[in-house]
């Protein structure tokens, strides 16, 4: 009898034990409050802080984009505390780089070694991004290769192309005519000659995730970014430094950046070394240090716009090409690619200046660029839905197209990184990595960017990237 009582003792005291273990319910009315006492404090202010707006820094990034974050990563993960970082970004919201979704690819398909190998830095940094910005950054990265057709007229240029890839170590494979229509058959290839295709390192992945896992890194190491806009440099006069070219005692060194805070009001920040990484706005913020405005090695400008590329979406696409379809160039200027898992395909042209079709808007830039280049390609697309989906922004360097990186010739403490266009995502871990190294090491040590830098302006040696287009 005893041990019956200790039993059923035991056994209804688990039975309790139970219960408050596994009830995860809150009395109602505790929650409601529980939620309402957060939110009171931030309705009427009471727990906000007051924003300090920083007045010296050893590193001011313009721009907290992709290049500008990827930058401060670098200078935060190399030196900790041991240099200050201030990214200025007028726009944390970053509406326009929410809506650039073909900039999340990764492509080898380049003809330059140096966008050989930050492609080939940028996918391994990509694939380890668990690794490098934390366990919670999900870039949903989808590998498949990136197709690259060519007209007869362009087909030797891309077998060229191929061979000087191989040289830097880029995997990519020629195709037949015969091949492609046995792995993609419903690619039409009556006016394609040869097609490529590269075996790895090459996918799609969500750029936007990407953006915000190298902003919160950078944070979480310390960089400090302020919502604020750059409207002008305070330039100092160095009387005792001698540059060739430039009268004795008239030199002028930018060191301290003034902008604007969201309260309108006016402030500067004193540095050490500066980057300019502000996108299709970095030509303009650039003139504020005389830059194209001055005489001399400032007489010339820094040649970045901006470029806008409309991206349209057919639906039911992916039905006819299937689940392998890869990201896909022609050499009409027309790109597909899927839109991860969803069952459309996101499609857009290489951006055209010639002044004929420059200007076109809306349906006719669709109607007579877009259509016909997708239905030739893909002739089951005849009848599909199509829709705009998105109009991208992003910069461009009107001089050779292909980007800046590193000092100014004049200003020898202002480091530029722009102009890098589309390949500006994917290539931003290894050109913050390299803008990190001129700063901390005073020259290029992991890959040789030298003849990306505004030199090759005054020289007058374009860097043309003879990808096919």
């Amino acid at each position: 009898m005893i041990h019956m009582k200790v039993f059923r003792s035991f056994h209804r005291q688990k039975a309790l034990f139970s219960i408050r273990r596994f009830s995860d319910d809150q009395n109602p009315f505790r929650k409601t409050w529980s939620v309402i006492s957060k939110e009171i404090p931030v309705l009427f202010g009471l727990n906000k802080k007051p924003t300090i707006y920083p007045e010296h820094a050893d590193v001011v990034v313009i721009g907290g984009g992709f290049i500008g974050s990827a930058v401060a990563y670098w200078l935060k993960q190399r030196t900790g505390e041991g240099l200050s970082v201030v990214v200025f970004e007028k726009d944390p919201s970053y509406n326009n780089i929410q809506s650039n979704v073909s900039l999340g690819t990764i492509t080898q398909h380049y003809s330059l070694p140096e966008n050989m190998y930050l492609a080939q830095y940028g996918a391994e940094f990509l694939r380890n991004a668990k690794q490098n910005l934390g366990n919670n950054v999900d870039i949903k990265y989808c590998p498949h290769g990136h197709l690259v057709l060519a007209s007869e007229k362009y087909a030797g240029q891309l077998e060229e192309n191929v061979n000087i890839q191989k040289e830097y170590g880029v995997k990519s494979q020629l195709l037949t005519v015969a091949d492609i229509k046995k792995r993609y058959p419903w690619i039409n290839t009556q006016d394609v000659k040869l097609g490529c295709i590269s075996t790895e390192s090459e996918g799609t992945f969500d750029a936007w995730v990407f953006l915000q896992g190298l902003i919160n890194k950078s944070q979480e190491l310390g960089a400090n970014y302020v919502k604020a806009e750059v409207i002008g440099f305070e330039l100092e006069q160095q009387r005792d430094v001698l540059m060739e070219g430039i009268a004795p005692g008239s030199f002028k060194k930018i060191n301290r950046v003034i902008y604007r805070s969201p309260d309108n009001e006016e402030h500067a920040v004193k540095f050490a070394a500066c980057i300019l990484a502000a996108g299709p706005e970095s030509g303009e913020i650039a003139k504020f240090a005389k830059i194209g405005t001055g005489g001399g090695l400032l007489k010339i400008p820094l040649p970045i716009k901006a470029r806008e590329n409309k991206v349209y979406s057919f639906e039911n696409c992916v039905k006819t090409a299937g689940l392998n379809t890869p990201l896909l160039t022609d050499t009409s200027g027309l790109w597909l690619r899927r839109n991860g898992l969803d069952s459309n395909l996101l499609c857009g042209h290489v951006p055209l200046l010639t002044s004929d079709v420059k200007d076109h808007m809306g349906e006719e830039f669709l109607n007579k660029i877009i259509l016909p280049s997708l239905i030739n390609r893909i002739p089951d697309c005849k009848d599909v839905k199509v829709k705009e989906f998105t109009k991208e922004v992003f910069d461009y360097n009107t001089y050779d197209d292909s980007g800046i990186l590193g000092p100014h010739p004049y200003h020898n403490n202002l480091f530029i990184a722009t102009g890098f266009g589309k390949q500006g995502c994917s290539h931003a871990p290894g050109l913050g990595r390299a803008i990190a190294e001129l700063i901390i090491d005073s020259h290029f040590n992991s890959i040789d960017l030298t003849r990306l830098t505004f030199d090759r302006l005054l020289t007058d040696q374009p860097m043309i990237e003879f990808n096919i287009y």
